[in-house]
């Protein structure tokens, strides 16, 4: 799974042009299946996320089938303390950004899941113990319901009550969201089409998650105390300079949260410069410019 690299020649001097050099790509991360059930990680995994395939007759590789040879130490059969060997990483394992969005769409659920858990939150106490994809918010709401609901709120006022850019945390009592969420009822919604696209690392989603749930323990907090101290300001506020995840994010989810989000908005200005440092570095960023291989898994 390396490359090799021939020199001919440094600076004009043709003495190299014998040398070879080897490249290993750096496979250190979590593994996961098709499904996206977490298998492990390496020793010295920095959370790039990894999907393992398929053997030779395309059957899907899973935690009841894998490869020979595919951990250093197995611990347990749900991918807790489980070490991957790094060859094997290497050889069966894909990268996360080089997926198709059928690929990251399909594994999407169960690894926002597993690093929300990871995080140290319970998935448990999610009405639907799962973190659900944010680009269908109406899913659980009956035809009379979306149209009680359409009828109560123009349009412009149903974006501004229910839009989400990354994610969402809506928790029943808080505002009006149907019978499904009855009071302290919460739930979490991701969009499943980031992964690897601006969530490129377990960190990027483990960042995500303690700013959404932050935004669920005000929720609560208001509706059972008859408070309004839920807001952009410090759920950011919390996931920038309180969270520790924050400091190990990738450069595109950062640069993504810098443009795309209203960050620069709700932070003060000495916040922001210890969360980003210097703008410069994003203003030839484009978050929305993806050169991922579509391969299929």
């Amino acid at each position: 799974m390396g490359k090799t690299l021939y020199i001919a020649e440094v600076d004009g001097d043709t003495s190299f042009q014998h040398v070879t050099l080897k490249i290993t790509p750096n496979v250190e991360g979590d593994y996961f299946d098709m499904k996206g059930n977490y298998l492990g990680s390496t020793s010295q995994s920095k959370k790039n996320i990894y999907i393992i395939g398929r053997d030779s007759l395309r059957n899907p590789y899973s935690r009841s089938n894998l490869p020979q040879n595919f951990y250093d130490k197995q611990a347990s059969f749900d991918g807790t303390g489980n070490v991957v060997n790094l060859q094997a990483g290497a050889k069966y394992g894909t990268i996360i950004t080089d997926l198709s969005a059928v690929t990251r769409i399909n594994v999407a659920e169960n690894i926002y899941n597993h690093y929300y858990t990871e995080a140290g939150f319970d998935i448990n106490r999610l009405k639907y113990k799962t973190i659900t994809d944010a680009t269908d918010l109406d899913r659980h709401l009956s035809k009379t319901e979306i149209q009680e609901r359409n009828d109560r709120y123009t349009a412009g006022r149903r974006d501004q009550l229910e839009g989400t850019g990354f994610a969402i945390t809506r928790v029943g009592g808080y505002k009006y969201f149907g019978e499904y969420l009855k009071e302290l009822e919460a739930e979490i919604s991701i969009h499943y089409w980031h992964l690897g696209k601006n969530f490129d690392t377990g960190y990027d989603i483990m960042s995500l998650c303690s700013h959404e749930h932050k935004h669920l323990e005000d929720c609560i907090n208001d509706v059972k105390n008859k408070t309004k101290i839920n807001s952009e300001a410090r759920a950011y506020y919390h996931q920038t300079m309180v969270d520790k995840n924050w400091k190990f994010i990738s450069f595109r989810f950062k640069a993504g949260y810098y443009k795309m989000t209203p960050v620069l908005e709700k932070l003060s200005e000495e916040d922001l410069k210890k969360a980003f440092g210097d703008k410069e570095q994003y203003e030839m960023f484009d978050p929305l410019k993806f050169n991922n291989k579509n391969i299929s898994l």
